[in-house]
């Protein structure tokens, strides 16, 4: 069956529905870590806030849901690209492509904050300790998500 759904996530969804494909999700219960599990500080996040709207809220805008061409950041849109995946994957694909006009061009610690800041506007609770900058420390976090 063929539908047609609006918008660019709705372009995905289109894609899958029309292929009769099914997104292949990693197995949750196979890391040791959740997103649920507070993997940032409060005080991270607000670090994080700063450097949103420093670098991100041009493209992404004031509530982080996107634009014509760019991602929302929470929300069924953030739940949906990035549903039980690792959290790796979602720092590096920022890492290497964000922002737009500097790819990489800011600092690993800048990064790690936009992380904590995105987690914490899709209600995942803060813990004890920081979101470590280095890339390999978000391996084995599972973003965990329900739409």
């Amino acid at each position: 069956m063929h539908r047609i759904v609006s918008g660019m996530g709705g372009l995905l969804l289109a894609c899958l529905v029309a292929s009769d494909g099914v997104a292949a999700e990693p197995d949750a219960a196979s890391h040791a870590r959740s997103v649920k599990d507070g993997v940032y500080t409060e005080a991270q996040a607000l670090r994080g806030e700063a450097a949103y709207r420093a670098h991100c809220i041009d493209c992404h805008g004031e509530d982080l849901r996107g634009g014509h061409m760019t991602p929302s950041m929470v929300g069924i849109g953030f739940a949906f690209r990035w549903r039980n995946r690792d959290l790796h994957d979602f720092y590096e694909g920022m890492r290497t492509t964000m922002p737009q006009s500097a790819p990489g061009g800011l600092s690993a610690d800048v990064y790690a904050d936009l992380v904590a800041f995105i987690l914490a506007r899709n209600g995942y609770p803060a813990g004890d300790a920081e979101l470590p900058s280095e890339t390999d420390s978000s391996r084995g976090i599972v973003i965990e998500a329900e739409f």
